[in-house]
């Protein structure tokens, strides 16, 4: 037993989260994988099979066969994972298990990353070229993750440096075709990255360069307004390791995005018609990570590290007839972010892990008017808004039994704001003997969220006047909670075959969300909406999903998820949930011409528009189809039809019908590893 823990314990890179040891090797005829290392569930690395926490992962191999360029399409086809466009803004959103992207943290190699929009992160603002892969965790059932983790987390592993010198370069680009492109160029969006490593005893060194270029796509070329959005997304970052005699490790990573991004839409005045103008957008994020990592005994190991992060957001509206450019306004958000965690399997049988994390924040906004005749600038929040949050938690992994496997665990968290909040949680995985023959293991957790209001929730101005509605921050927002209870089971009969069923049931108190303001909205004569504590609610349901290899060259994956959600003031169904979806895979490789073919499939039920429960989007299916072709083991053309049925909404239902608003998009690429 000692040596079993003694095996998982081991050292970690980039502090806290350890940077996978997966490694995927690709060959014309083949994908061999080695054993998945994953540790978002414990903080602590672990062979997926054996992590007490249920993990769902995309590879590096599926994220290179789907021909992902962001984490949005990376995520797209995970079972009971839902991806949401943002309302009022551009890009794309996660939910789990019914509940919304505000509540799921979205993490970088275990840290951070900002919610670029209201309070959930943009997806699309995050490239994958260096993502070696990616861990999912349902549910708030993990106590090593505080606020805004109540829905789960997903968390992106990154690759390191291997030994020597590596390079990886991928150029794509494709059209909507003649019915659906903004831009008249032959290739409407195109994008690159380039990963480059180098490796050698002491130190290690990446730089990641990702460029990703939109012309815009629309499902009415004869109207002004377009709802895809055109321009530019560039992500870049550098890391730089040192490696120390004493067994330590020092990492520095800097990192930057930039999106200058615009779409067309207009405003209808009687008597005049439709007022054309341009809504654009610039954001920006800078971020600096130190990370120090060391044994410092042969049963105690220190994880460190630090993370500094400033994201700039500036919307502008103008109206084409005019020449003063009408509104803008500029949003700072700022944080860093210390935490340290020591690890240490001194008693028998035990893993434990403490931690302490201190976090800052402040965020400012401002509003320029601009007229022929003046301009005025108004600060909306009456000065700079600051949050401090200060957390400590501890975890023990106790291997009862070689069969039977505990995970308790708390944690602590000080708010300057809300005061003093104890979230403990709950997990143990069992391997019952008489599933022994089939690698059968039973998973089960409960866990306590906490949330509380983010600063954008409490202080910020969502205005979109032009689009008739604002959304107002409220100071006086209290924080959620919540209980998350998770049971399921998975069993691998043999080589070729995988079964797992999981069953989960989330009720939350006091949850924020946004309100129609009557008198508000008659006093301004737009529909002004608050966020308030307004709902009790609850989500449950099951996620079933299997995998199998027959023959020798057909692979199939399928899932199928039930989601039941309620707002337990009203009794209605929450809205934006379908009850029913459904994704799945086939894959042939066809070993005469080194060529694989993938169909990629997902259907959804209707959806509720309203908290009455009055109104519905339509149902819908869409299919991507994906073809790799080896020219040699590391060298790959790649061809691509997504929304192979060009499936889309209802563009008069604007705002009704949430089906895919992007048709149909045909793309060819070249991808080379070396």
């Amino acid at each position: 037993m000692d040596n079993l823990v003694s095996s998982l314990f081991r050292r970690r890179w980039l502090a806290s989260m350890l940077l996978s040891s997966y490694a995927l090797i690709t060959t014309a005829s083949a994908a061999t994988e080695a054993p998945v290392m994953v540790v978002t569930g414990t903080k602590t690395e672990k062979a997926l099979l054996d992590v007490p926490v249920r993990t769902e992962i995309v590879t590096a191999a599926e994220l290179a066969n789907s021909h992902a360029r962001d984490l949005a399409e990376g995520l797209k086809n995970v079972p009971g994972l839902m991806l949401k466009p943002i309302h009022g803004k551009s890009g794309q959103e996660v939910w789990l298990q019914g509940i919304n992207a505000d509540r799921v943290l979205v993490l970088i190699d275990g840290l951070p990353v900002t919610a670029s929009t209201g309070s959930s992160v943009d997806l699309s603002q995050i490239a994958v070229a260096d993502v070696q892969h990616i861990e999912i965790v349902k549910g708030a059932v993990s106590a090593l993750y505080g606020s805004e983790a109540m829905g789960g987390v997903v968390n992106i592993i990154t690759k390191r440096a291997t030994a020597g010198t590596r390079y990886q370069f991928t150029l794509d680009g494709g059209s909507y075709g003649n019915q659906h492109n903004v831009s008249s160029a032959l290739l409407n969006d195109q994008h690159a990255n380039l990963l480059l490593s180098k490796n050698s005893d002491t130190w290690y060194a990446q730089l990641m360069a990702d460029i990703r270029h939109k012309g815009g796509s629309d499902l009415d070329l004869s109207d002004w307004d377009f709802a895809g959005d055109a321009g530019d997304k560039t992500n870049l970052s550098l890391e730089l390791g040192y490696l120390f005699a004493n067994g330590g490790e020092l990492t520095v990573k800097p990192s930057w995005y930039q999106e200058d991004i615009y779409k067309n839409f207009g405003s209808f005045v009687p008597g005049i018609g439709k007022i054309k103008k341009v809504k654009g957008e610039q954001a920006s994020r800078k971020n600096i990570l130190l990370a120090y990592n060391q044994p410092l005994t042969d049963h105690l190991e220190l994880s460190s590290w630090y993370m500094y992060e400033e994201f700039e957001d500036k919307t502008s509206q103008d109206t084409l007839s005019t020449q003063a450019l009408d509104q803008s306004r500029i949003g700072l958000s700022k944080f860093d972010k210390v935490e340290l965690q020591l690890d240490s399997d001194y008693f028998n049988n035990h893993l434990v892990t403490f931690g302490a994390v201190a976090y800052r924040s402040s965020l400012n906004q401002q509003q320029i008017s601009r007229s022929q005749q003046n301009q005025s600038d108004i600060d909306e929040l009456n000065g700079t808004k600051r949050r401090n949050n200060l957390e400590f938690y501890l975890q023990d992994d106790f291997f009862l039994t070689d069969n039977l496997e505990l995970l308790p665990g708390i944690r602590v968290q000080h708010d300057s704001d809300f005061g003093v909040h104890a979230a403990p949680k709950f997990n143990l995985m069992y391997r019952p003997d008489t599933l022994s023959q089939f690698d059968g293991k039973i998973r089960s957790g409960i866990g306590t969220g906490y949330r509380v209001p983010t600063l954008k929730e409490r202080h910020y101005v969502f205005d979109h006047s032009a689009l008739g509605y604002m959304i107002l921050g409220n100071p006086d927002l209290v924080p959620e909670t919540s209980v998350s209870l998770q049971l399921g089971a998975e069993l691998h009969p043999n080589a070729d075959l995988m079964f797992d069923i999981n069953l989960f049931h989330n009720e939350i108190k006091n949850l924020i969300d946004t309100a129609y303001d009557q008198q508000a909205s008659d006093a301004r004569g737009l529909s002004i909406f608050n966020y308030n504590n307004v709902n009790q609610a609850m989500t449950q349901g099951v996620d079933i999903s299997a995998s199998y290899q027959w023959l020798h060259n057909w692979q199939t994956n399928l899932s199928y998820s039930y989601l039941n959600s309620e707002d337990k003031t009203t009794g209605q169904q929450l809205t934006r949930r379908p009850a029913h979806l459904i994704k799945g895979k086939l894959n042939y490789h066809l070993a005469a011409i080194n060529t694989d073919f993938s169909l990629y499939g997902n259907y959804q039920t209707k959806e509720y528009l309203d908290a009455e429960n009055l109104r519905q989007s339509p149902a819908y299916s869409t299919f991507d189809f994906k073809v790799n072709y080896f020219i040699q083991p590391q060298t790959r053309v790649f061809f691509g039809i997504d929304n192979l049925t060009d499936t889309v909404r209802d563009t008069p239902a604007t705002g009704t019908d949430f089906r895919p608003e992007v048709g149909r998009f045909v793309y060819l690429g070249l991808r080379i590893e070396g």
